[in-house]
């Protein structure tokens, strides 16, 4: 019995009924696994790069090495997520990042945690982008923005319960049973994959013989939507890099809160939003998402006390969950079923270039000017984006 209620037509692809099957909750599962492992490292990664180094600059090279051979590795994963069978590519990016995640607890040295921060980096960068391509199977068409929400919903769990999990974890037991409960929790997620429905896919003899181009690396069609969303990815790296140090020099206390609060808003945010952006399209929700995001680094830029903060935290998580689940849905409904990976990848191109430059260039405005100066910066260039955005929406429509 297929409970999907599933059959593939000639381009492979699956005719799935209900939204709410087996192998879409499996996926939740497993994106709920990997987003955990992920967070309880990254949180305590830092500090364990201290153990084995003295240099808080090669500790931050250890830190972000991650992000950056994660970005390197997304065009060419969209690109063979397109090509080869899906579930299999998932299964060996998990099982990747299992091995990294077990390679941590004997890193006692520069080159040896280097060397498994940039597989883990590899690994996820292929996991998140062919998962996305291989969820969209098992999502009904015209559901696709609500499927992809309420698909997210595993990873801001993730937000919530597992740094400040990671972190207990380390502080009462050490670094050495932190890596091995992720990397059990990471092995989990494999097997889980193994139980995955999925056809058996036959690569036809064109894709074979597919050269590797710029177009078979990144989806044209949808540059612009990962630009715009690459705005909110950067207004997100300025705040998680930054919060902080706004706190302490305003003497404003807890102010952990401010994640907390703006994950659970994300968790809601995720069950409806997507429905939203199917019936209404996405022009409304992205602009009112801008708007939002801008309101609250204004905020963030003027806050006195924590009770702002959290306001912004809200205002924020609309704005970021809002506009990024409606865009990334968008660019998978404007490309044909044979690019979905691509069009996934070019999408978190944008995402992993805003999160990473948004603190290089957050620390040159903040250490030049203030803290006020650097998210006003934020908030004038999210209503650049509506602005560009807008103009973009307008020549489509008419185009």
């Amino acid at each position: 019995m297929n409970d999907t209620n599933q059959t593939e037509d000639h381009n492979h692809q699956l005719e799935v009924k209900s939204l709410w099957n087996r192998s879409f909750i499996l996926l939740i599962l497993v994106s709920l696994i990997t987003a955990m492992s992920f967070n309880m490292v990254y949180v305590i990664i830092s500090k364990y790069a201290l153990e084995v180094t003295p240099s808080l600059t090669i500790a931050g090279v250890i830190a972000g090495i991650f992000s950056i051979a994660a970005l390197i590795i997304r065009p060419i994963a969209g690109a063979t997520a397109d090509t080869m069978n899906k579930k299999r590519l998932c299964i060996i990016a998990n099982l990747l990042i299992t091995i990294a995640l077990f390679g941590y607890t004997f890193s006692f040295n520069v080159p040896t945690l280097f060397f498994f921060r940039i597989l883990h980096g590899v690994a996820f960068g292929i996991s998140g982008t062919v998962n996305i391509a291989l969820v969209t199977n098992y999502i009904p068409k015209g559901r696709t923005a609500e499927g992809i929400g309420y698909y997210g919903l595993g990873q801001v769990m993730a937000q919530i319960i597992s740094p400040n999990l990671g972190v207990q974890i380390e502080e009462l037991y050490g670094f050495q049973p932190l890596f091995l409960l992720v990397t059990g929790l990471s092995l989990l997620g494999v097997l889980l994959l193994t139980r995955l429905n999925y056809p058996k896919e036959q690569v036809t003899k064109v894709r074979k013989k597919r050269k590797l181009t710029l177009n078979s690396l990144i989806a044209k069609e949808v540059l612009m939507y990962a630009i715009i969303g690459g705005m909110f990815s950067f207004g997100n790296g300025i705040v998680s890099s930054f919060l902080v140090l706004l706190g302490e020099e305003r003497n404003i206390r807890n102010i952990g809160l401010f994640f907390s609060v703006g994950a659970i808003v994300l968790f809601v945010l995720r069950i409806f939003v997507g429905k939203i952006a199917d019936n209404q399209g996405i022009t409304l929700i992205v602009n009112i998402s801008l708007i939002a995001s801008a309101m609250s680094m204004i905020l963030i830029g003027f806050a006195p006390i924590l009770s702002i903060l959290l306001l912004a935290s809200v205002l924020k998580s609309l704005g970021q969950g809002g506009g990024q689940i409606s865009l990334q849905a968008e660019c998978i409904k404007r490309v044909d079923p044979s690019r979905v990976g691509v069009a996934t990848s070019t999408f978190y191109i944008g995402a992993d270039l805003g999160q990473g430059f948004g603190p290089m260039i957050g620390g040159a405005i903040s250490s030049t000017f203030n803290y006020t100066i650097l998210f006003l910066f934020c908030a004038a260039l999210m209503l650049v984006a509506m602005l560009v955005f807008n103009l973009y929406q307008r020549k489509y429509d008419t185009a």
